[in-house]
């Protein structure tokens, strides 16, 4: 009798697991990242643009197309003060707060930059396609740039003071780029990139249209009670399986 009860126990740990699974699973439609090696991909193959999420530090590497996860900013790890230095008013006022995704890696933030390694050369002329800032929705400025060996900043893209066509960079097939990403206030940010380039044959110019990216300016999330369930489904689970095997 005891050797049943453990099995019944056992087969109801599971039962409530499975469910607990599949209602996590029915109600996450979208993965945040929040943390490692991460990059805007860019892919042109047989004809057809390809704009990606490539996560490289996962097991396995996992790509998401851009609707399918979103890039979080730890509000807490990613906060930062613009500096006095003249030549970062892009940022917002000197000494306000201002948060940013760096070029250079931190472990506790996402460490997002441009990836065209599966971009083929030979494909467009110079091996080169421009991804451009089509349009920002969010509650804030949202600014993309670079900081050179002597401190200076480079702006690629900047919302605050509209969006034209130089709000844009260049990227070579074959290549990887870090930048800093910052945006001015918390919040979910609506971000359009477009990939264009002229094409080796025919001369002909390409472009994806726009592409949306998400990225939430926000606090990483405690575990959930789902989460906490989970795990607690998974050691009553271990416990009846123990309990079964002494048995």
């Amino acid at each position: 009798m005891k050797k049943q009860n453990n099995r019944t126990i056992g087969h109801i740990c599971q039962l409530g697991l499975a469910a607990l699974l599949t209602t996590g699973l029915a109600s996450q439609a979208q993965t945040t990242l929040w943390e490692g090696h991460t990059d805007v991909g860019v892919v042109y193959e047989l004809g057809a643009w390809n704009l990606h999420i490539g996560q490289h530090e996962s097991t396995p590497p996992m790509e998401y197309a851009p609707n399918e996860a979103i890039l979080g900013v730890d509000i807490v790890g990613a906060r930062s003060t613009v500096p006095a230095n003249p030549q970062f008013s892009f940022l917002g006022t000197a000494g306000s707060s201002v948060w940013v995704l760096p070029q250079v890696q931190d472990p506790a933030l996402l460490f997002l930059g441009f990836g065209t390694e599966e971009l083929a050369s030979g494909v467009f002329v110079n091996d080169e396609v421009t991804l451009s800032l089509q349009g920002v929705r969010a509650p804030g400025q949202f600014s993309v740039y670079e900081v050179g060996m002597f401190g200076s900043p480079t702006v690629l893209m900047n919302s605050g003071d509209g969006t034209t066509a130089a709000d844009s960079i260049r990227l070579t097939a074959g290549g990887h780029r870090h930048v800093n990403w910052a945006f001015s206030t918390p919040g979910t940010y609506e971000v359009d990139f477009e990939a264009a380039g002229t094409l080796v044959d025919g001369s002909v110019f390409s472009a994806s249209g726009p592409i949306t990216y998400t990225f939430s300016v926000a606090a990483v999330p405690e575990p959930s009670a789902l989460s906490l369930l989970l795990l607690g489904g998974a050691g009553m689970l271990a416990f009846a399986r123990r309990t079964n095997f002494r048995n």
